[in-house]
């Protein structure tokens, strides 16, 4: 049985989550980085809002604390879990990050005393009671947010920005029952939905798709494909003048290499590991050839894509559920 979302609450999550990808969206695709502390920041009244939710539905102290639990997940991102065997060492943080641990792992206990005999079909139909539907919301979050941390480390997502907004996410979002139900409920009730911060990855990974069709057309409309080696170029990188590189981050794919020692130029499909912002004497040569532009790839962070993921997320919901209806 679905309590539907506090509205007050509602709006000021997704209000923040905005704003939170936002700020952090601008400061990937104009630096190429963003900063720790803008996570950790923001992950303060995406607990908070957690918190006064669940107590203010009377989830139980179960959910409340699985609440920390989550809270203790996303720390391992910046720092590694206080060390019992260094407990004279320990400093105000280490207190603090160890108490957020015990108080999430409780939640896990008296989850399992409490909840240990769910009826996993009226779990999934959403006849359970919310308190019982709400722990296990959170003990898949807990899941999804060791799959982000393991897919980081194994560096299947590069990105630690994006791998630190999902986990953030899955803190503000644990559970669709925490988003307003008119905003994704489209006819007959999905039976299985992905967590949140699934979904919204998946939505992400939709729209980052849709980039190389809409490089190829730009390439198209200014005329900047001007041979058929050109079609290998055009999906995944413009043409730029020389003279205006180094105006923001890319990379320059267009290259000199000797062939039996004379001078050649050739594209790369892949951008080398350091970006282009300007290296004189490689521009130097390449102008010394004739040349006036070259192609160019620009970083499209997936950042990007997440923050304007969150209008499907909360308009439509899970991506998969849709299909599978």
């Amino acid at each position: 049985m679905r309590v539907a979302a506090d509205p007050l609450l509602s709006t000021i999550r997704i209000s923040t989550l905005v704003l939170c990808m936002a700020i952090a969206a601008r400061s990937d695709y104009e630096t190429l980085s963003v900063r720790d502390s803008h996570w950790v920041k923001w992950s303060i009244p995406a607990a908070i809002l957690l918190l006064v939710e669940v107590n203010s539905n009377n989830s139980g102290t179960a959910n409340i604390c699985m609440a920390f639990a989550l809270v203790a997940v996303f720390s391992t991102c910046f720092v590694s879990p206080p060390d019992p065997r260094k407990l004279e060492g320990w400093g105000t943080m280490e207190v603090i990050l160890s108490t957020i641990y015990i108080v999430g792992f409780s939640g896990l206990i008296l989850g399992i005393s409490d909840y240990s005999d769910t009826n996993f079909v009226d779990l999934v139909l959403g006849d359970e009671s919310p308190e019982v539907t709400l722990w296990w919301s959170m003990i898949g979050a807990l899941l999804t947010m060791a799959v982000f941390l393991w897919a980081w480390r194994l560096r299947i997502i590069q990105g630690g920005a994006d791998v630190k907004a999902l986990i953030l996410v899955t803190l503000m979002i644990p559970s669709w029952s925490l988003l307003p139900e008119q905003m994704y409920h489209l006819q007959d009730e999905a039976i299985f939905r992905l967590p949140p911060s699934m979904a919204m990855f998946m939505w992400a990974g939709a729209a980052f798709l849709l980039a190389p069709p809409a490089i190829f057309i730009q390439n198209v409309t200014k005329g900047n494909i001007e041979s058929a080696s050109d079609l290998k170029m055009a999906w995944h990188a413009t043409r730029k003048p020389i003279s205006d590189l180094g105006e923001e981050p890319s990379w320059i794919l267009t290259e000199i290499v000797e062939k039996e020692g004379i001078p050649m130029v050739f594209n790369r499909i892949l951008p080398s590991v350091k970006p282009s912002s300007g290296d004189a004497a490689e521009l130097g040569k390449l102008e010394s050839l004739g040349l006036e532009s070259v192609w160019v790839a620009k970083k499209h962070p997936f950042l990007v894509y997440l923050f304007l993921s969150i209008v499907p997320l909360v308009l439509l919901g899970d991506p998969i559920a849709l299909l599978i209806r």
